[in-house]
């Protein structure tokens, strides 16, 4: 897995979305946050790696979840036509 690339808060629009861009892709994203949260990509970047942002004292940096899907799940799945091999 590539290196996470860091978004950086550059601006706060009157509207209240905030603007996030990346320094090494040059990804650049709007964001409006809960309870109309909302994420508008207005330059794509580099999509093959993840990225993340701060604002104040806390970094989330992604999560990953690694839950195998139980009996019912997998039969509902197969019931809607998805194929899952696990």
């Amino acid at each position: 897995m590539d290196i996470p690339h860091e978004l950086l808060h550059v601006a706060t629009r009157p509207d209240g979305s905030e603007e996030w861009a990346c320094g090494v892709c040059a990804r650049r994203i709007l964001l409006r946050w809960p309870p109309s949260f909302e994420r508008l990509v207005l330059t794509e970047g580099d999509e093959t790696v993840q990225h993340f942002g701060t604002k104040g004292p806390i970094t989330v940096l992604g999560v990953d979840v690694a839950q195998e899907p139980d009996q019912k799940d997998r039969d509902w799945l197969g019931e809607n036509g998805i194929a899952w091999s696990a």
